[in-house]
């Protein structure tokens, strides 16, 4: 435990972003940043990454490839925008349990291929020819659920260690 806990209202466990009390919010932050839980958060989550046997990293370096190479970005910020927004759209479908629908386009001497890969619980359907495997073992840039889970556990752990919750009695 912190030596100087955050109190937290046990009310605060039914806030949503728009009743969430921003003053208490920077107050867990701080001692979060200050007493080295976000680096262990983050390490924890980068190890999770490239220890998963979907190979997340490199299937997402590989969509970033594809998509500097088709020509649908061009700038280094319009590439971190279109990957994040594609592995947040197959993670949001993964979760959802909807089918997620990929699609890279090749293109070389004039000629285009576009290939779509849909993929329902694990089974895929791919309509066209691809040179280039921009997908996880899963079909998707969705980050896999253990890594999730995973990093949930160690981040509630470090809550756990700087928050304390008050139930609104008082110790007398």
């Amino acid at each position: 435990m912190s030596q100087t806990p955050v109190k937290v209202p046990a009310s605060a466990a039914a806030y949503t972003p728009a009743t969430q009390d921003q003053d208490l919010r920077s107050q867990i932050n701080a001692l979060l940043i200050r007493e080295g839980h976000i680096n262990k958060i983050q390490e924890h989550f980068l190890h999770s990454l490239n220890a998963h046997p979907s190979n997340w990293p490199s299937a997402v370096q590989s969509h970033a490839l594809a998509l500097l190479r088709s020509g649908d970005v061009t700038t280094f910020p319009a590439l971190v925008r279109r990957v994040l927004e594609d592995v947040r759209h197959d993670t949001a479908a993964a979760s959802d349990g909807t089918p997620t629908t990929t699609t890279n386009s090749n293109s070389s001497n004039n000629s285009s291929t576009t290939t779509t890969t849909t993929t329902t619980n694990g089974s895929s359907k791919t309509n066209g020819a691809s040179t280039t495997n921009t997908n996880t073992t899963d079909g998707t840039l969705a980050i896999p659920q253990a890594v999730v889970d995973a990093v949930l556990k160690v981040a509630r752990e470090c809550l756990d260690t700087v928050c304390e919750v008050d139930d609104g009695s008082t110790a007398g």
